[in-house]
């Protein structure tokens, strides 16, 4: 089961990525943070969208393609800013939010694709790591209350935080 996989996949390293953004902060290491915090988001809003189509779904089940979830060379690739847009199509997420997506999203291309030749400090990548934060809690709270209802996350069991820890060593270290 594939999409079994992919699905476990993306929800312990979306939790690895978690602990690799708590490093960066730590380091003072703004450009990862800020990496991080674009992927982690873009991962969270992927779970979102699963959630929600499944609760809208006639029998509480869905479908979904995995490759929303896993994408391999050659497969079919959703990007961020097509995630952003399905999640505020289908309103998962408000026009607002969207909007700061939407900045975060062309702040982050500028340091990615121009950080030499767009005048841009460090100081400034750091600062918009602060703003991001903010954009994760918000998505956060969006996914947890799709995934566990209006009372809020489970705390989890012995064994999953086991297995989370063998799955963060062998993400990290390979």
């Amino acid at each position: 089961m594939q999409s079994i996989d992919s699905f476990d996949n993306i929800v312990q390293s979306l939790a690895t990525a978690r602990l690799l953004l708590q490093k960066a902060h730590t380091n003072e290491s703004a450009i990862e943070g800020l990496c991080l915090y674009v992927s982690i988001i873009d991962g969270f809003l992927r779970l979102a969208l699963i959630y929600a189509r499944t609760q809208k779904s006639p029998s509480h089940t869905y479908e979904f393609s995995v490759n929303l979830i896993s994408q391999n060379d050659g497969d079919k690739t959703y990007s961020e800013k097509e995630i952003y847009d399905f999640a505020f199509k289908e309103k998962i997420i408000s026009d607002n939010l969207y909007k700061k997506l939407d900045e975060m999203y062309l702040f982050r291309n500028k340091v990615i694709h121009r950080f030499a030749i767009s005048g841009i400090t460090y100081k400034q990548i750091a600062d918009a790591c602060s703003k991001f934060e903010l954009i994760y809690q918000e998505i956060f709270n969006i996914v947890a209350i799709l995934e566990y209802g209006e009372s809020g996350l489970k705390n989890p069991t012995s064994q999953e935080l086991e297995h989370f820890k063998k799955f963060t060593i062998n993400k990290v270290l390979g």
